[in-house]
């Protein structure tokens, strides 16, 4: 939800073109229309969510066993998240020719799923 929020806020400040790869340094590589980047963007959390799904599914085992797989999903959801709003943001904010994503933003991202992974971790205490 905050992915498609963050998308319609920021859609009409996007070029026509919106970075949609970046090497390790931050620099963009290739490159999608912005309606394609929001439908790979939303690709990403369904097949995160089908993969924690079929993994809590087929687990067989008790409640307290599966908070390792709540806490991650979690925090990875949050974590993709966070970095997609800042590709958006970042996009909104240059041309085309010259979007670099922060090299800060991916520990941020890590640092903000860890946290909500391990709220979820002692959320999912409580109800065990």
């Amino acid at each position: 939800m905050a992915t498609l929020i963050a998308f319609l806020l920021l859609r009409d400040s996007f070029p026509d073109k919106v970075a949609t790869h970046f090497t390790l340094d931050g620099t963009a590589d290739r490159y999608s229309s912005p309606g394609t980047s929001v439908g790979q963007y939303t690709l990403v959390f369904a097949i995160e969510t089908a993969g924690a799904a079929a993994a809590g599914i087929s687990s067989r085992l008790p409640v307290i066993a599966t908070r390792p797989l709540w806490a991650f999903s979690v925090g990875l959801a949050t974590a993709t998240t966070y970095i997609l709003v800042a590709l958006m943001w970042s996009i909104s904010r240059s041309d085309e020719h010259t979007m670099q994503l922060p090299s800060l933003q991916l520990p941020l991202a890590v640092a903000s799923g860890a946290a909500l992974g391990a709220v979820a971790w002692f959320i999912s205490r409580k109800r065990a």
